[in-house]
């Protein structure tokens, strides 16, 4: 049996905490589970006393789908096995694992998978709504990278989803939400990767449209093997941050080569030239390393976040214009990811992943301290979201913190419809009720 942790209990504020501050609920018990018969056992508590489940990986999601209030939550934290086959390039991991602790155990192989950027992040629900990162124009998404689940259904049943072992579970998996099932084991295809070259290029803010210009028109023609994050912010005091610009407006932009690093320097090169940056730091480096170094704030456990990221098929410039005013005007607490797709992504599938066609993910942040629902903070990013919804394909699943059925279906756009019917023959009950909405009835 799991530990069950319930209100009352010492450890119970502890527990029932996820990674964004703004969410803060109150689950009738929190079920921290060890492995997969602890899942089971936890599964069948919830149907006996006829509680809802969550399931809590990482706890990092936006909207906070790995929590609830009233039911039952399924903590998977302290399932971090990882089984690492070099010679078949593929690894056995645990929902609990982060992406720190996943690349730290296939880096010394050699190996890699596209993953968050967050090293904090959980593997399981980054997987589960698609997936994008660095690795990804050269490899796809995390989820296409998926080539088996085990997984515990509403029923408590543990099945094998593959290709071949019920394909349509294993379809809605990669890229539809974890609001199937609980996955205890992931079995995913690496890649090799070791040295990368990569490192910050800093801008000051009046630099910040012909910067993220030129950003954009590198990437246009660069190899899949190159990829790119930009940031516009306020610039927080990191070592590689020129101290007179701490505390400043300015971009970030964070340019990888995965590619021959004798040609690093031909592919980068452009990055560096027009508009001339205040301060650079490219140099090879560990994957690993490279995936550290934007890491979480000192005190993220008291961090209120509303971040939604947008994918989009194009950044022309009236876009950009838009986007970049918009930040202009708005707040220190607010900023704007940029981050690179195209590549393999659009060659990968058939997944549940909708949007395929992006070029761009477009990340609006508002992260504060204080006042949980501040609408000054919040009001600042739904503004920015809403005024990109004429040229985007949808919201990304991972970074959804708008849970309204519109935006969920906008999500999974074309898919929707097959996951509902998914939905109704994995879950009919609707026990996994508090993740994205699929439409099934109400449980009695």
């Amino acid at each position: 049996m799991p530990e069950l942790v319930r209100p009352g209990d010492p450890s119970y504020d502890a527990a029932r905490r996820v990674r964004n501050a703004r969410i803060d609920r109150r689950p009738a018990a929190i079920a921290r589970c060890a492995g997969t018969a602890d899942v089971v056992a936890a599964i069948d508590h919830a149907r006996a006393h006829g509680l809802g489940v969550a399931v809590r990986g990482g706890g990092a999601n936006v909207a906070g789908w790995g929590t609830c209030d009233g039911g039952l939550v399924i903590d998977t934290g302290p399932m971090k096995q990882l089984v690492v086959d070099p010679a078949r390039q593929l690894a056995s991991a645990g929902p609990g694992l982060t992406w720190g602790e996943f690349d730290a155990g296939t880096a010394p192989y050699g190996l890699a998978l596209p993953g968050a950027r967050n090293t904090g992040v959980g593997i399981a629900g980054h997987t589960l709504g698609g997936g994008v990162g660095d690795l990804s124009r050269q490899f796809g998404l995390t989820s296409d990278n998926l080539v088996e689940a085990e997984v515990v259904t509403a029923a408590g049943a543990v099945v094998r989803a593959t290709a071949d072992e019920n394909p349509e579970l294993f379809w809605a998996l990669r890229g539809g939400s974890g609001n199937f099932g609980v996955v205890t084991r992931f079995t995913f295809r690496l890649h090799p990767v070791s040295t990368v070259v990569a490192g910050p290029i800093v801008h000051p803010y009046a630099a910040v449209p012909a910067a993220l210009r030129s950003a954009r028109d590198w990437l246009a023609t660069a190899p899949d093997e190159a990829s790119l994050i930009a940031i516009v912010w306020t610039a927080p005091p990191l070592p590689f941050i020129p101290e007179q610009y701490w505390y400043e407006r300015g971009a970030l932009l964070i340019p990888t080569w995965f590619g021959d690093p004798a040609r690093a320097d031909e592919v980068l090169r452009p990055l560096l030239t027009d508009p001339a940056p205040v301060a650079t730091a490219i140099r090879p480096m560990a994957y690993a390393d490279y995936q550290s170094l934007l890491g979480s704030p000192p005190d993220f456990a008291s961090q209120h976040v509303y971040n939604r990221g947008e994918l989009l098929p194009a950044l022309p410039d009236d876009v950009l214009d838009r986007i970049l005013q918009h930040w202009q005007a708005s707040g220190p607490n607010y900023s704007v990811v940029f981050g690179a797709l195209g590549g393999a992504i659009g060659r990968g599938g058939p997944t549940a992943f909708a949007h395929r066609e992006a070029q761009w993910f477009v990340e609006l942040c508002a992260q504060w301290y204080g006042a949980a629902d501040s609408e000054l903070h919040v009001g600042v990013a739904a503004d920015g979201w809403q005024a990109l919804q004429d040229v985007t394909l949808g919201p990304y699943l991972n970074l959804l913190p708008d849970t309204d059925p519109e935006w969920v279906g906008a999500a999974f756009g074309a898919n929707h419809e097959r996951l509902v019917a998914i939905k109704q023959v994995w879950d009919p009950e609707n026990l996994f009720r508090f993740g994205p909405a699929l439409h099934s009835p109400p449980a009695n």
